[in-house]
């Protein structure tokens, strides 16, 4: 065989090798999370889409706190009101983690979580930033968007 044929098949064979290293690296991490991360939003989900600020808060990061307090972040979640009441939360499913810091909480682990839903208006989809605070048993609400094609019909 041509040296630029095994040359060719061995980094075939590291590119798939690293690969499958990486998929199970991300696996074990989404298992992981997902021990503590699911039990969270089943709890916290119903909260966030309640529509009632006051149901939200708890949930917030300190840096989130600020940001929906403000007459901007009000009005923003007001908007999503629109969606109706929630009817069922679908799988969540694991998108990544990395580290970060956050005023008030300090050192933290931020991890990504996407999740369907259903509400009374149709489907949408939300996608959490969580942070992990740095004692490691609670999670707050950093970030978090809806998609829905209920507000592209306005």
């Amino acid at each position: 065989m041509p040296s630029v044929a095994k040359r060719t098949l061995i980094f075939v064979g590291l590119l798939v090798a690293g690969l499958v290293l990486y998929a199970l690296w991300f696996g074990i991490k989404a298992d992981n999370y997902d021990k503590t991360v699911v039990p969270y939003l089943d709890s916290a989900l119903p909260k966030l889409t309640s529509w009632h600020y006051a149901e939200l808060r708890p949930l917030l990061s300190p840096q989130a706190q600020l940001e929906y307090q403000s007459e901007q972040g009000q009005a923003t979640y007001q908007l999503l009101s629109k969606l109706g009441a929630l009817e069922s939360v679908g799988k969540p499913a694991y998108l990544g983690d990395h580290s970060g810091s956050s005023p008030g909480l300090g050192d933290i682990q931020l991890v990504t979580y996407q999740v369907p839903l259903q509400f009374e208006s149709g489907p949408a989809l939300i996608k959490l930033k969580l942070a992990l605070a740095s004692d490691g048993k609670q999670y707050f609400i950093h970030q978090f968007g809806i998609h829905s094609e209920v507000f592209a019909a306005d």
